[in-house]
């Protein structure tokens, strides 16, 4: 599978940028969509409530080619 460009943001619009596989975005995904306080991205730590978003674009989920972006 092909490697997914993330670009995660802060409430403040400071954008961050990670290139992870797809199957990395998945487990994201489903990690997210749990509702957790804080998350991991190649071992950098994010809590939740200093993000305003995150976009995966062009990620095999469920089957499907898609753009998932997740607001907080």
């Amino acid at each position: 599978m092909e490697n997914i460009d993330v670009t995660l943001t802060y409430k403040d619009n400071f954008p961050e940028e990670y290139m992870i596989s797809n199957e990395e975005a998945v487990e994201l995904i489903n990690i997210i969509k749990k509702g957790p306080e804080e998350f991991t991205i190649k071992g950098d730590t994010y809590r939740v409530v200093e993000l305003g978003g995150i976009v995966f674009p062009d990620v095999d989920y469920e089957g499907q080619m898609q753009t998932i972006g997740i607001q907080f």
